[in-house]
């Protein structure tokens, strides 16, 4: 086996040759670089045009349902609005002895919810 060295050694002459003598690019590959650039330039202002083109602002109403997650958020709030409103106009037998006038009564359900703050809150705007 030859040694490494020798081996390059050998193309040591043709490596300062090379660096000696930088060859210049032709003024053919410099014209189709060039060209090239400028299809390249072309078309890229061309999609920047194409995206330039203005979307409409979303409408208010847009807006909120966006921000309320979507068509399936607003039709459950619908339903949920809806069902509070009919419970509200007309209230099922069992709810109607929950009502507000059990804060007059000694109401051991309402009293055991409400702390002790809250009463005298209550007793203060009554009074």
């Amino acid at each position: 086996m030859m040694d490494d060295d020798k081996m390059n050694h050998g193309l040591d002459g043709f490596f300062d040759a090379a660096r000696k003598t930088a060859p210049a690019p032709s003024a053919e590959l410099l014209a189709r670089v060039l060209d090239d650039a400028q299809a390249t330039q072309a078309a890229a202002g061309q999609v920047a045009m194409a995206s330039a083109v203005v979307t409409p602002r979303p409408t208010r109403l847009r807006q909120l349902v966006d921000l309320l997650g979507g068509w399936p958020a607003m039709a459950g709030l619908a339903t949920a609005g809806v069902a509070g409103l009919w419970l509200g106009i007309s209230p099922p037998a069992a709810l109607t002895g929950l009502s507000l006038a059990g804060f007059g009564e000694a109401d051991p359900l309402l009293v055991s919810m409400i702390s002790g703050d809250e009463l005298d809150l209550l007793a203060l705007e009554e009074g």
